[in-house]
């Protein structure tokens, strides 16, 4: 069964066109980013995806450099496309989801649509149904145009096809057949009657081969390669139980589609079918040629995701770099004063917003604070005021000694300010919550996140703020202490409550009251919302941690 989704290149000049005429353009004149840009979109228009993706990275990182983030959206999404292209779809998630943080609300609709239609993509290819479901409906609120929306919908029905639920498939594809934007747009209009013929043949309605012959007529006219792919396929399925030499000829042909297109996914289901259709030996030939291409499909891919990785990571440490070459330049003693005075101010202000009803978490994170800055950010600071008093600032060598302080001490105000700054409760908590946990990962570790079953929507702010901040806690106590290569944190929601579980492999510990001693303000902010946390670990076996929260 190869259904046929959109591919989107109507979605891609939608994006091609908001980039050109984006009204707060800050770099798109500067020859870095013009090179950049131009050699991106050169390679993605000659499917040269992984030198594509590089470029695209590239010029993120140019924009970010630049402090533009109008233009640093279309190059983030064009990542994502890449990624879903090249099978990637837990990467292609993870990066259209990082460009939501640069919406605004001035931001263009397509850019909303493009983001919330990838999202569905990724989470249908990981068979996670209801929440690419819920992305496909929140794609068509910012869609505007009509042929946009009946591409969106057609994504829709697949989603239920998916799911074997052909009575709603059919309901949305009748009236997409109907649609009048539709039928001037020859290729889309296949697809859908395509996908409408299979799913009346799945509901052994007598129109199916109707539409899926009308749908092979219009892709042999216009030339659609990929889209006769699908269609000999559901012609193939639909001949099998009529005459078993016709379905392996319509199999046969789609093969060869396929191997036109290079599209590796429908070879190997052409392949698959015509194993099912054959006997012997001949079975035997297409089982082979299976598995071979199947087996260099997946390291093909696992290389992708692999390089997709490492130029986001090696990308990622080079603009830190640059980052940090322009924090040292603009640093002096007067950044001392305002670093320290920054300190302060989120001390105050986060003793002023706690609430009353976890007053013992709070009294707890105020000492913590207070006691961070007076051990190592006032003792910092006062260090580096004398040297920088006491010492010839003119050699080369105390100067390099003092900007090297002055990056110590801004580093552990941003950490403090960053622990304790107000978390976002709304509706993108849950992707914020899952990006703060990925800032954990490294070279060496590797923290799995499991949410698909905690539904956010339905938890109160308060629940989500405690969760949060007990999350950042045992990653924190999990870098610091743990020497663990792989985490593993799961939520699920019940009738009854929430249920939170974390486990890593790393050195455990003997005494676990320790472990209740570091971990004292995630425990109290649990109790505060009548929750319970229980710690398990043993040396060399790990560390467990499990949290119950009842339904508040």
């Amino acid at each position: 069964m190869i259904l046929k989704k959109a591919h989107f290149p109507f979605f891609y000049l939608l994006l091609i066109i908001c980039s050109l005429f984006s009204c707060e353009s800050n770099v798109k004149k500067h020859p870095t980013y013009l090179a950049l840009f131009g050699k991106a979109e050169l390679n993605f228009e000659n499917a040269k995806f992984d030198s594509a993706f590089y470029y695209y990275q590239k010029t993120k990182v140019f924009c970010h450099s630049q402090n533009d983030f109008n233009n640093i959206l279309y190059p983030i999404l064009m990542m994502s496309e890449i990624q879903r292209l090249k099978n990637d779809f837990s990467g292609s998630e993870a990066t259209v989801t990082e460009a939501i943080k640069y919406l605004k609300k001035d931001t263009k609709k397509s850019y909303y649509t493009f983001i919330y239609n990838n999202l569905g993509l990724a989470y249908l290819e990981q068979s996670n149904y209801s929440e690419a479901n819920k992305y496909y409906y929140k794609s068509l609120e910012f869609t505007s145009d009509e042929l946009s929306k009946c591409i969106v919908k057609n994504n829709i029905a697949y989603n239920y096809i998916h799911q074997e639920n052909y009575i709603k498939a059919r309901e949305v594809l009748e009236l997409l057949r109907l649609n009048d934007s539709l039928k001037i747009n020859f290729i889309e209009y296949a697809r859908v009657i395509d996908n409408l013929g299979y799913v009346l043949y799945k509901l052994n309605d007598k129109k199916a081969f109707d539409y899926l012959i009308q749908s092979k007529h219009l892709r042999e006219k216009n030339r659609d390669i990929v889209g006769l792919t699908s269609s000999y396929m559901h012609l193939a399925e639909y001949y099998q139980k009529v005459d078993l030499d016709v379905a392996k000829n319509h199999a046969l042909k789609a093969y060869e589609m396929a191997r036109k297109t290079n599209n590796p996914d429908d070879k190997i289901e052409a392949l698959q079918f015509l194993t099912k259709l054959s006997e012997g030996v001949e079975a035997k030939k297409y089982a082979i040629q299976t598995f071979k291409l199947n087996d260099s499909i997946q390291t093909a891919r696992q290389q992708a995701k692999n390089q997709f990785a490492k130029i986001k990571y090696d990308s990622q440490q080079a603009l830190e770099e640059l980052e940090k070459q322009k924090q040292l330049k603009e640093f002096s003693v007067i950044g001392i004063v305002l670093l320290f005075g920054i300190g302060t101010f989120a001390y105050y202000r986060i003793k002023k917003r706690n609430r009353k009803k976890i007053k013992e978490t709070a009294y707890q994170t105020e000492t913590r604070i207070a006691k961070k800055l007076h051990d190592e950010l006032a003792n910092d600071v006062h260090n580096t005021i004398a040297f920088a008093e006491t010492q010839d600032l003119l050699n080369p060598k105390n100067k390099d000694t003092l900007l090297e302080n002055l990056e110590t001490i801004y580093n552990r105000t941003r950490n403090i300010s960053n622990e304790n700054k107000d978390i976002d409760t709304g509706e993108l908590y849950l992707e914020k919550l899952k990006a703060m946990l990925a800032t954990y990962n490294s070279s060496n570790r590797n923290v799995i996140v499991n949410m698909d079953a905690f539904n956010h929507l339905k938890t109160s702010k308060e629940v989500k703020v405690v969760i949060h901040r007990v999350l950042q806690e045992l990653m924190v106590n999990m870098k610091k202490h743990s020497q663990c290569s792989l985490a593993s944190i799961s939520i699920k929601s019940s009738k009854i409550g929430l249920q939170i579980n974390y486990s890593d492999n790393g050195i455990g510990v003997a005494n676990l009251l320790n472990i209740k001693n570091g971990l004292q303000n995630a425990e109290n902010r649990i109790l505060s919302i009548n929750g319970t946390i229980t710690f398990d670990t043993l040396p060399e076996k790990g560390f467990k941690v499990k949290i119950e929260i009842p339904k508040q």
